[in-house]
């Protein structure tokens, strides 16, 4: 499918976050109008003061639970490009799940509305990690490896199914990122789809 272009609307999900700023500004920059999901007005108070230069070509819509079924109907209507970035990041959860679930749910529910909704869309693009493919070392010095998009971070997976709770914050955060992007591909491969994924 060929590049969307300027001056084509993108959907940017958890747009207060780090990368998605960054994200948001380039592609105001490029000419493409911006619609951004937050979790609350609150939290979008920030980006529409410091986007307001763009006029309606920026916009923010409040998801504020992306677990949720259908969180993301509304906001994909209309769009022709999502970039999903939405996804927790920090080591505070006790239990894997509190990462693993809004990571899972929150890119298969985007996916789900634009399936349905996104009539328009073209290209999907996630923000994953290379915490989704690289493992921690099992040799001392680390030996060099190639790596490629057959790899998979199936320790972090391993860690977190075999000591739950009490697998390290890393991994925890690892297999959440791991388990979202495979979910993600299952999804295209099993459904009839409209436009192309991209993972990054």
């Amino acid at each position: 499918m060929p590049a969307v272009q300027p001056p084509s609307k993108v959907l940017v999900s958890g747009a207060n976050g780090y990368i998605a700023v960054w994200v948001v500004r380039s592609l105001l920059e490029k000419g493409y109008s911006v619609r951004g999901t937050v979790r609350s007005a609150e939290k979008g108070k920030h980006l529409q003061e410091l986007f307001k230069s763009y006029g309606d070509k920026h916009e923010v819509v409040v998801v504020e639970d992306i677990t949720k079924a259908r969180a993301f109907d509304d906001a994909v209507k209309g769009v022709d490009a999502i970039e999903h970035t939405a996804s927790p990041f920090h080591f505070k959860c006790e239990d894997p799940e509190d990462l693993i679930r809004p990571a899972v749910d929150g890119t298969v529910g985007i996916l789900k509305s634009a399936l349905i909704y996104g009539s328009s869309v073209k290209r999907v693009v996630i923000t994953s990690s290379c915490a989704a493919i690289v493992q921690d070392s099992t040799t001392s010095p680390p030996t060099p490896q190639f790596f490629s998009e057959l790899n998979w971070n199936e320790q972090a997976e391993h860690f977190v199914k075999t000591q739950g709770k009490a697998a390290a914050p890393s991994h925890k955060y690892r297999a959440s990122k791991t388990l979202a992007e495979k979910a993600a591909w299952r999804f295209v491969k099993e459904n009839s789809v409209g436009w192309d994924l991209v993972v990054i």
